[in-house]
């Protein structure tokens, strides 16, 4: 009688732990982004001529900034930019992810990694006389992760 005691204990045993109604922590991660931009703050270059909108636009600016947005995951999981966009001009600057992809050779961030995108702000419309050369740019970062979850980060860059 103890002998088979012991089996079906064990067999129990194996049973209440083989359905564990726990997920592995893995199964729950969604990628974690923070985006900085650098150099912060940056200089503006008088543009020698106007600067033209790349847009079609038509439209003729007087200062350009160049840096990077650096966008770092920080949570293990990895993921595609979908896009950076600077928020506050009108319409808004969007570098849409075939353009970060062209700039950068990816618009894949690895999990723990980082991606650096270079990017040009035109800014400053000829003809506004209350056009400032020190302005912050808001930039916000969207990702779709690799388990197809959104996340995004926001950044400032600041010029004088």
């Amino acid at each position: 009688m103890t002998m088979r005691a012991t089996v079906l204990s064990v067999v129990l045993f194996a049973v209440a732990c083989g359905n564990s109604p726990t997920t592995p922590t893995s199964a729950l991660t969604q990628a974690n982004i923070t985006a900085t931009i650098s150099p912060n703050p940056v200089t503006a270059t008088d543009c020698l001529s106007p600067c033209g909108a790349i847009d079609g636009s038509g439209r003729l600016f007087k200062w350009r900034v160049q840096g990077n947005v650096t966008i770092q995951e920080t949570a293990g999981q990895g993921g595609n930019v979908n896009s950076i966009t600077v928020t506050n001009f009108n319409p808004p600057i969007v570098y849409t992810s075939d353009v970060i992809a062209q700039r950068s050779g990816t618009s894949h961030v690895g999990a723990k990694g980082i991606l650096s995108v270079p990017v040009t702000v035109i800014y400053g419309i000829v003809g506004n006389v209350n056009a400032s050369r020190s302005i912050v740019m808001d930039f916000l970062v969207s990702l779709t992760d690799d388990r197809g979850n959104q996340v995004s980060a926001a950044t400032q860059w600041m010029t004088n």
